[in-house]
C-alpha cells in the first residue's frame, strides 16, 4: 500500500510533464530559436556601429536614442510599428503552403535585432549600456519576442495543416474554418503586440530620464 501511495504521485507527475512538453515543446522550440539570434546580435553588436543600427531601426527597432530624446509616444508606435511588420510577415507566411518553413526563421531576426541593440549598447557604454538595456529595453522586448515566437509557430502549424490538407484522401480539411480561426489568433497576437508597445513606452517613461548617452 505504501508503494502505491508514493509511486502514485510521481507517476501523475511524470504524465504532467510529459504532456507539458508534448503540448509546449514546440513553442520552448521557437524561444530557442529566439534566444539563439539574440545571442548571435549580441556578438555582432559589439562590433557593430550606430549607423548600421539606423539603418535597421524600423524593423528590428534599435534606436536607443528615441526613447530618450524622441517622446513616449514616438517609442509607443515605433515599438507597435516594429512587431506590427514582424506579424504581417507572418502572417502571410502562414497563408502559404511553404511559407511555414520560413516563419521559423523570424523569431531569430526578432531575437537578433534585441541581441545587437544590447551588444552595441554594452560595447559603447558598458555597465550603464547594460543597465538601459535591463531597464528601458528588455520589458517590451520579452513580451514582444514571446508574442512572435508564438505567432511564427501559428503561421508554421496553419502552413502545415494546409499542406496535410492537400494530401488527405478523401480532404477533410475544412478551408474556410481553418483561415478563420488562423485570423482571429493573429488579430490576438496584434493586441498583444499593442500592449507590449505599451509596456515599452512606460519603461521609457519611467527610466529612459536616468540615462544620458553622448
Amino acid at each position: 500500500m505504501k508503494n502505491i501511495i508514493v509511486s502514485n504521485p510521481v507517476r501523475r507527475c511524470l504524465e504532467a510533464g510529459h504532456t507539458g512538453w508534448k503540448k509546449n515543446g514546440f513553442f520552448l522550440l521557437f524561444c530557442l530559436i529566439l534566444f539563439g539570434g539574440i545571442v548571435y546580435g549580441a556578438v555582432s553588436g559589439r562590433t557593430a556601429d550606430e549607423s548600421l543600427l539606423q539603418r535597421l531601426d524600423f524593423i528590428l527597432q534599435t534606436n536607443y536614442e528615441l526613447r530618450c530624446q524622441e517622446g513616449i509616444f514616438a517609442a509607443l508606435m515605433a515599438s507597435f510599428a516594429s512587431s506590427s511588420v514582424f506579424l504581417t510577415v507572418i502572417f502571410l507566411l502562414g497563408l502559404s503552403l511553404w511559407g511555414g518553413f520560413f516563419a521559423v526563421l523570424v523569431p531569430f531576426f526578432k531575437g537578433y535585432g534585441y541581441g545587437l541593440s544590447v551588444g552595441f549598447l554594452y560595447g559603447a557604454y558598458g555597465l550603464q549600456g547594460l543597465c538601459y538595456n535591463l531597464l528601458v529595453i528588455l520589458p517590451g522586448m520579452f513580451f514582444s519576442s514571446a508574442v512572435i515566437a508564438a505567432a511564427s509557430l501559428k503561421a508554421y502549424k496553419n502552413s502545415l495543416h494546409m499542406v496535410l490538407g492537400l494530401f488527405r484522401s478523401p480532404m477533410t480539411a475544412d478551408w474556410r474554418s481553418l483561415v478563420c480561426r488562423y485570423c482571429r489568433s493573429m488579430i490576438q497576437m496584434l493586441l498583444l503586440c499593442a500592449a507590449s508597445a505599451v509596456v515599452d513606452m512606460l519603461c521609457a517613461l519611467c527610466f529612459s530620464w536616468l540615462f544620458h548617452f553622448s
